[in-house]
């Protein structure tokens, strides 16, 4: 019996992930930006931002908390003043930032609201090192170093110093970042403190040991009410 074209084209998915060391499917998930920004609150909750919503997850009840989503406005979100957001990251420090084309705003978390002074632009007066004045995505990586991602590359910064470390910024690549399966860029990420960090790109998400260094196994996963429950809300 001869074979079909669909078993040809799953034969050659699989030696394509056999070649390439990461799922062949990966951009099957990928098509189009599904998630802007998340961050993780010190209350136990995350947010995910897409377009000019937002939903808050309840990271111990693993799902998201009824009455969302919502408008992104300066009610929700005192004086931010944009109804979108590109990037975000908590500081660790009482403080989260957020980007948005080439600006920034410094936000405090107790206070519930934007610190005077903001916004700013994203230059190398204010975030020395960065050479980029647009943000795609930051994750903080609870060492005292954080990850900003802008297409294929990545920077890492030094908290404390309050500058880019030397020799980046970096590809994004299968060394660089062991078992990430997208090279021309990551959509958002955010570290769950649990010794585990998300990255989304498109529909699909992976799951990052940061121990380990390497992206957990079975991964990608597509983003649906199975594996982020009422994640899905805002994604359309």
């Amino acid at each position: 019996m001869k074979r079909s074209i669909y078993t040809h084209l799953f034969l050659i998915l699989m030696l394509l992930s056999i070649v390439w060391g990461v799922p062949a499917f990966a951009e099957s998930f990928g098509n189009g930006k599904s998630i802007d920004a998340v961050v993780l609150w010190d209350n136990g909750k995350a947010y995910f931002f897409k377009a000019n919503q937002y939903i808050r997850y309840d990271i111990k009840a693993d799902r998201m908390d009824p009455g969302y989503p919502k408008p992104i406005n300066k009610e929700t979100w005192p004086g931010i003043p944009w109804n979108e957001i590109d990037a975000a990251v908590n500081w660790d420090n009482g403080k989260a930032y957020f980007f948005k084309a080439n600006q920034y705003i410094r936000y405090d978390i107790s206070a519930d609201r934007i610190d005077p002074g903001y916004p700013q632009p994203i230059n190398n007066e204010t975030w020395p090192g960065i050479p980029w004045n647009e943000i795609d995505a930051v994750v903080n990586w609870g060492n005292g170093k954080a990850f900003f991602f802008k297409g294929p590359q990545y920077i890492r910064y030094d908290i404390r110093t309050d500058r880019a470390d030397p020799g980046y910024p970096k590809p994004i690549n299968n060394k660089t970042w062991p078992g990430i399966p997208w090279m021309d860029g990551i959509d958002t990420a955010v570290n769950w403190g649990n010794g585990k960090a998300y990255f989304f790109t498109g529909n699909a998400y992976i799951r990052y040991d940061i121990g380990a260094d390497r992206t957990d196994s079975g991964y990608p996963k597509p983003i649906n009410n199975e594996n982020w429950p009422g994640l899905p809300e805002i994604m359309h």
